[in-house]
């Protein structure tokens, strides 16, 4: 997993892990004490939880900032990463399959996948089918990496993370620290689930 995401997620947990210690010692509180005592025991646990909630999120915001400044180093143009070999190859028609080989290979530098962007864009051919509806040529459709990409996948991961701690709040079925949804929420972040694989794709 994603250094940055691994932190969220880190965060994510050890919030969960927290609010569900807390809730087990207020029920605690509310058998063996009296009503004031109680009232009491469990008016500190809870003001401890919020600042956990409070520090957790901060956790995850940092890490989501840290990620984005990565991107940003990331797609930082230096012409000596340039890929001489790959630029050759860039001189010919392409295959998608030979395209996707050539951005595999270059996924980690941010100033080939520039080009590799800029290429495939340029190269995307217009058809038309016998029914005259346009459609794109699969190059197009090759993915490659872009600093918006990688952004919009740490701003989303991060608002599902910090939506995840403010749904422990609630105390139904749905939502809740005791919800299935909610323990699911928590223990698949930041996993493959078929709708977040662009996200993942665009940070790995």
């Amino acid at each position: 997993m994603n250094a940055y995401l691994q932190t969220m997620k880190n965060a994510l947990v050890g919030y969960y892990n927290a609010a569900k210690t807390c809730e087990g010692k207020a029920q605690q509180a509310r058998q063996i004490y009296q009503q004031d005592a109680a009232s009491e025991a469990i008016g500190r646990l809870y003001r401890q939880l919020e600042a956990d909630k409070v520090a957790a999120i901060d956790a995850i915001n940092e890490a989501k900032d840290k990620g984005i400044e990565a991107a940003h180093r990331w797609g930082s143009l230096d012409g000596s990463k340039i890929n001489d070999g790959d630029m050759k190859l860039l001189k010919f028609d392409l295959s998608p399959e030979q395209f996707e080989a050539i951005v595999q290979r270059n996924r980690g530098n941010g100033t080939m996948c520039f080009i590799l962007k800029q290429y495939a864009e340029k190269h995307a051919k217009h058809e038309k089918k016998e029914d005259e509806v346009p459609v794109w040529n699969a190059l197009a459709m090759v993915d490659v990496p872009t600093v918006e990409a990688k952004i919009q996948a740490y701003n989303s991961f991060a608002e599902s993370a910090i939506a995840s701690i403010h749904n422990m709040g609630g105390n139904d079925w749905e939502f809740g620290v005791n919800s299935p949804i909610t323990q699911a929420s928590v223990e698949r972040f930041g996993e493959p689930n078929g709708m977040n694989d662009n996200l993942l794709a665009a940070i790995s």
